[in-house]
């Protein structure tokens, strides 16, 4: 339980870094007011529905996404991005990106390796997604099993009677 507060309060320190980094808007570019409140009004949807990313959350996720989402669609209800200032901007951008984080998924997670190709010593970094990784995984399983499935046990041998 401290892990996780921990780990909020650390990500709201580096949220603004960390805008680029999960698609959000770099800082002091526009962003969309119209277009941010109807992501919220979506994620609420999705919430009450029981679909979508966010309705996975634990109570205390959900407490602070439903805490950030109040704050930041009070601070732009209303405006236009003009008629915010700097630090409204900034503080608008940290809660739509920790919002945005809250949302992702362990599939949305990215892996790197540093794999050895054979016969090299070369040392090659692999990065993939959690989920390229899981498919990758079961689809050698399943050719595995269909390989194994479809060979043939000869009484005499490999080769032959």
């Amino acid at each position: 339980m401290r892990a996780i507060l921990l780990g909020l309060i650390l990500l709201t320190a580096i949220a603004p870094a960390l805008a680029p980094a999960v698609g959000q808007t770099l800082p002091g570019e526009p962003f969309d007011v119209q277009t941010v409140l109807d992501e919220q009004t979506q994620i609420d949807k999705d919430i009450e529905a029981g679909a979508g990313p966010y309705a996975q959350l634990d109570d205390i996720s959900m407490q602070e996404l439903r805490e950030r989402q109040r704050k930041l669609v009070a601070m732009l209800q209303g405006h236009q991005y003009d008629d915010l200032n700097e630090a409204q901007r900034t503080r608008a951008r940290t809660h739509m990106v920790f919002i945005k984080y809250l949302g992702k998924t362990d599939d949305d997670q990215l892996i790197c390796v540093r794999k050895r190709t054979t016969g090299s010593n070369r040392v090659e970094r692999v990065c993939k997604l959690v989920a390229q990784l899981r498919d990758e995984t079961k689809n050698s399983k399943d050719q595995a099993m269909q390989m194994l499935q479809n060979r043939t046990i000869s009484p005499c041998g490999p080769g032959g009677c």
